[in-house]
C-alpha cells in the first residue's frame, strides 16, 4: 500500500517528492491496490489512472475544480495528471483504490482521460462491480503471472466500456490555472519545513495575493494556508509514531511556528490532538500490524481480504 502523501526517507526525516504530491511504486503486476479508512487526502496528482470504490460512508472528491459527492457503493475514475483531493463526509469512511501503471497502456490502448462517477444507476455498474470483486479475489489467491495480469486488463476494459457508454465524460483539459497551482503545490511540498507565506507564493506565481488565493481554492478545493497545514500534518504523522521524539520538536521539524499551531491543525484535519493521535496508534495493535505490513503513514489501512468482504457486503439496496 502506498501512502496518500508519498515520501522518501533521507536520514531520520521524511522528505516530499520534488515534482508531485504522490509517487506511486508499482509491484510486478504494474499495479498498486490499497484499502483504507480515509479522513482526508490533500490535493495531488499522478501519471497513473485511479479507480476507487466507496466501501463505507461517503466522501467529497474535488476533481478538476468540481466537487463530487460519493456514497457507499459508488465508483469514481480519475484519469492521469488530474488534481484531486478527498475528504470524508461521514466518520470512518473507507474506500479501496486501484492505480494502474502507465506501462499497462500503449498507443492503441491509451488510458481513459477525464474523470467520471459510476453509480448503481449506471448501465455498466453491475458488470464493473463484478470485475472489481473478481480482481480483488484474484489478488488474494493468484500469484503473479499472466492470469493475474489478465484480470487487470479485464478491469481496465470494464472501465473503458463504462466510459464509452457515459453520455459525457468530464473534460481533462489542463489549462494555465492548473499548471500555476501545480507549481505552487510542488513548491510547498519541497519547502513545507520553511516559513512560507501566501504573499511569497503569490509573488512566485506572478499574481496578486487575492487572485492567487482565489485560484488556489478554485483548482485544489483548499486555500493555500489549508493546504500547507495539511502537508505539515501529514509529515508529522510518521514522526509521531516515534515516541522518543518530543511533540514540540516534531512541530518545529515540519514547519509549525508553535506547538499550539500543530495541535489546532491536527484537531481540524484528524479530529484529535497530536498526543491523542500518538496514543490511538499505539493502542490499536491491528492498526500497527497492518501499518507495518502495508507501509501506510497517513490513513488507517484495511487489509485487502477485509476490503473484499466489505465490497461484497456493501451492495446498494
Amino acid at each position: 500500500m502506498q501512502p496518500f502523501n508519498s515520501v522518501k526517507r533521507q536520514a531520520e526525516y521524511l522528505e516530499p517528492m520534488s515534482s508531485t504530491c504522490e509517487l506511486i511504486v508499482f509491484d510486478s503486476e504494474h499495479l498498486n491496490v490499497f484499502a483504507a479508512e480515509v479522513t482526508y487526502c490533500q490535493p495531488h496528482w499522478h501519471k497513473a489512472p485511479e479507480f476507487s470504490y466507496i466501501l463505507r460512508g461517503g466522501f467529497t472528491f474535488t476533481v478538476n475544480q468540481q466537487e463530487i459527492t460519493l456514497q457507499q457503493g459508488d465508483f469514481v475514475y480519475i484519469g492521469p495528471d488530474i488534481i484531486h483531493a478527498i475528504e470524508q463526509s461521514t466518520p470512518q469512511s473507507a474506500l479501496v483504490t486501484w492505480q494502474f501503471d502507465a506501462t499497462l497502456f500503449d498507443r492503441n490502448h491509451a488510458p481513459v482521460t477525464g474523470y467520471q462517477t459510476i453509480t448503481p444507476t449506471h448501465a455498466n455498474y453491475d458488470a464493473l462491480r463484478q470485475l472489481a470483486d473478481t480482481h480483488l479475489a484474484a489478488l488474494l489467491q493468484t500469484s503473479a503471472g499472466f492470469a493475474s495480469l489478465a484480470n487487470t486488463y479485464q478491469l481496465l476494459a470494464g472501465i473503458e466500456q463504462a466510459s464509452h457508454s457515459q453520455a459525457k465524460l468530464a473534460s481533462t483539459t489542463e489549462g494555465k490555472d492548473d499548471q500555476v497551482i501545480k507549481e505552487s503545490i510542488g513548491f510547498i511540498n519541497r519547502h513545507y519545513q520553511e516559513q512560507i507565506t501566501i504573499a511569497q507564493l503569490a509573488d512566485q506565481a506572478h499574481l496578486s495575493y487575492y487572485h492567487f488565493s482565489r485560484l488556489f481554492k478554485k483548482v485544489s478545493g483548499y486555500s493555500p494556508f489549508e493546504y500547507l497545514s495539511m502537508v505539515r500534518v501529514n509529515m508529522a504523522k510518521p514522526l509521531l509514531k516515534d515516541v522518543q521524539l518530543p511533540i514540540t520538536e516534531i512541530a518545529q521539524a515540519v514547519g509549525f511556528n508553535e506547538h499550539r499551531h500543530m495541535t489546532a491543525a491536527f484537531k481540524k484535519y484528524c479530529g484529535a490532538t497530536p498526543s491523542e493521535y500518538r496514543k490511538s496508534y499505539y493502542s490499536d495493535f491491528q492498526w500497527r500490524y497492518s501499518d507495518k505490513v502495508l507501509e501506510s503513514t497517513d490513513n488507517r489501512p484495511i487489509l485487502l481480504s477485509d476490503a473484499l468482504t466489505m465490497l461484497r457486503q456493501s451492495i446498494p439496496s
